[in-house]
């Protein structure tokens, strides 16, 4: 694990990067109501499965996993439905949803995961 510091809106963060590889870092941020964790990158299936147990693994200090997805550049199916079906497990949110995501899960016929992503 490795440990980041940022500044966001004058307040001091300390950011652990849970996973990294080639094409994506996960972080995890906490805040007083509660951890997020970051997708920055790709995620596709060469690291969906790497991505689920880090995921797991966060969770299992919070209640409810938000996961911010605003920073991803690319998603392939394989990565969509491991981040839909914790949504609609009930274990993660996803917020910041690119336009990108939101219109392939229209396609999909999924839009309806945002609503229990949100």
């Amino acid at each position: 694990m490795t440990i980041q510091e940022q500044v966001v809106s004058g307040e001091r963060w300390v950011d652990a990067v849970l996973y990294l590889d080639r094409t994506l870092r996960i972080t995890y941020s906490p805040a007083p109501s509660g951890g997020a964790v970051r997708l920055i990158g790709e995620l596709d299936v060469t690291n969906t499965r790497a991505v689920a147990r880090t995921l797991a693994l966060a969770r299992a200090a919070e209640d409810i996993l938000i996961i911010d997805v605003g920073r991803l550049e690319f998603v392939d199916l394989a990565g969509l439905r491991m981040l839909t079906g914790l949504c609609r497990d009930g274990v993660a949110h996803l917020i910041s949803v690119p336009v990108g995501m939101r219109r392939l899960l229209g396609l999909l016929d999924r839009a309806d995961v945002l609503d229990e992503c949100a």
